[in-house]
């Protein structure tokens, strides 16, 4: 038999992770291809103990959720290879994907997240503007507020919460100076 060689296409290395306590065994392309983070992290020199390679040794994805995780996963896949089960369906879902998208540098995932989450109307003023300033989406601050001071309902406890107190006051504030002007 001759020299065998390795399809160019249809050999696939994997990476294993560990998040929480499961292990995730997928290619690794699109984690090296789309993600600035992971990239660096497969292009470092190896050492005696390469992680990811089995389920001996998984990378630990320290801090992450399982479900988010997984709604990461159903993106990137679906998207590169048509293999998912089903996109995520719902705000909390795209939101886990627009938040281990901006972690890790999925800058695709990210707008794929963003463009979800902003035909959304399900999400709440205050939720919004606390996701604008966590996940860095500018272009939500300044709409949101202005639609939740023009509300006519004062900022609730919950909603204060939720977005910063700091924020809220500002918001409570504009909404005073924006009353104001109306009664004049």
């Amino acid at each position: 038999m001759g020299e065998i060689s390795k399809h160019e296409q249809f050999y696939m290395n994997t990476v294993t992770f560990l998040v929480e306590d499961c292990l995730f065994k997928v290619p690794r392309s699109p984690f090296e291809t789309e993600s600035t983070v992971f990239k660096d992290m497969f292009s470092l020199p190896v050492g005696d103990r390469v992680e990811g390679l089995n389920d001996d040794e998984p990378i630990r994805l320290e801090g992450t959720k399982k479900d988010d995780f997984e709604q990461l996963l159903k993106v990137l896949f679906h998207r590169t290879n048509g293999l998912s089960p089903a996109l995520p369906m719902n705000v909390e879902q795209w939101t886990s994907v627009l938040k281990l998208s901006t972690l890790w540098g999925f800058s695709t995932l990210r707008q794929a997240a963003f463009n979800r989450l902003s035909r959304s109307t399900t999400i709440p003023l205050a939720k919004k503007i606390a996701l604008g300033y966590q996940y860095d989406v500018e272009s939500w601050l300044l709409p949101t507020m202005n639609e939740l001071v023009r509300r006519p309902e004062p900022i609730t406890m919950e909603e204060a919460i939720c977005m910063g107190f700091e924020t809220a006051l500002k918001s409570d504030t504009s909404m005073t100076w924006s009353l104001g002007c109306y009664l004049l």
